[in-house]
């Protein structure tokens, strides 16, 4: 279709069919999405031809989808699926798509990245920024085989957008380390509106001079984690290290990435609550509890965690338990689709 010879009416027209169809496929997600999936085993997952879904015919190229809408997840923000190339083949053809960071498990290749060539092997981590285009290439004879951590086709990129008074402004103002203290001991809800309002504003403004900072670290544009710097013991009373976020100058806008290393017959004490996560599980055995669910988990499986539900870990192997966390990241909404209903 010529899309540039149509006139207004036709455009409009034209746009009107493709929503209305695009609206029918996501009453059907968001229907799937109803089945509340929690665990994918690693035996389980299986491969098919990447040219059902991806525009490629090249032999070799396999994809296994894990977690994401049409299987069942209630998830909103990205989804989690393996896939392998050939010897000597290129991933398809060049695309883009929003932030993306795959987890190499076997084979050696490189990501081309805009005009950056990354060569990758087992354990190393590459981030893909949103909106670049770029590909994968097995340099290698053996298959190259990877997970991926990718945001929904669909959702937008949240960019922050900071808020600031000038400093001049508020030279003569109680500082926000002082309101922040307070903070601990206030009940918004015995707040009068002014003092609500004045309160959401103060902490806005701090959160735009935050965002600023995050910007301006983004710009570093790091892609890689090799594996030689991922921390495969860690301290029983810091288990987590982060790898991928927008503070260690990796220009990321939806998930971070994570490593825990939990110590043998270690169980959390307390649950807590985040955004979306998925839990991929490199080593080790044991429990996930998510909400008022056990799953018991081993090594390649994962575990996919709704927004807001309060979940923990419990390792009750003799070795320790190392687990690949994808998250949400903190301060970015749940996106939901905006589906037109029959009756509309």
């Amino acid at each position: 279709m010529n899309i540039q010879g149509l006139d207004p009416g036709e455009l409009a027209a034209r746009r009107d069919e493709i929503l209305n169809h695009f609206s029918r496929i996501d009453m059907e997600f968001d229907r799937r999405r109803g089945e509340n999936r929690l665990l994918v085993k690693g035996g389980d997952i299986q491969w098919e031809s990447a040219s059902r879904v991806h525009p490629t015919q090249q032999e070799g190229h396999l994809l296994a989808r894990i977690i994401s809408p049409e299987l069942g997840f209630n998830i909103h923000t990205f989804r989690v699926f393996k896939r392998q190339i050939g010897g000597g083949g290129v991933d398809g053809a060049f695309h883009t798509h929003g932030d993306a960071v795959k987890y190499y498990l076997e084979g050696n290749g490189k990501e081309i990245i805009d005009d950056q060539e990354v060569e990758v092997t087992p354990g190393d981590l590459a981030f893909i920024p949103a909106n670049i285009w770029h590909g994968t290439e097995n340099t290698g004879d053996e298959p190259m085989v990877f997970i991926a951590f990718h945001q929904i086709p669909g959702t937008h990129l949240p960019v922050p957008a900071s808020w600031q008074y000038h400093a001049d402004d508020l030279a003569e103002h109680e500082s926000i380390d002082s309101r922040i203290a307070k903070m601990e001991n206030e009940d918004p809800s015995a707040m009068d509106s002014a003092s609500l309002y004045s309160w959401r504003q103060h902490l806005l403004h701090e959160l735009g001079v935050l965002d600023d900072e995050f910007n301006i670290r983004r710009k570093a544009k790091n892609y890689l984690v090799p594996r030689d710097q991922v921390p495969w013991e860690t301290p029983a009373d810091n288990q987590t290290v982060t790898l991928i976020a927008p503070e260690l100058g990796f220009d990321i806008h939806t998930l971070q990435l994570s490593v825990r290393v939990v110590p043998p017959g270690y169980t959390d004490d307390t649950l807590h609550r985040h955004g979306e996560a998925v839990h991929y599980y490199l080593s080790g055995q044991g429990d996930q509890i998510v909400g008022d669910e056990s799953v018991a988990v081993e090594t390649g499986d994962l575990v996919f965690i709704p927004a807001g539900t309060a979940h923990g870990i419990k390792n009750s192997a003799d070795g320790p338990m190392r687990v690949l966390v994808a998250e949400q990241l903190p301060g970015t909404y749940l996106q939901r689709p905006v589906i037109k209903s029959d009756s509309d």
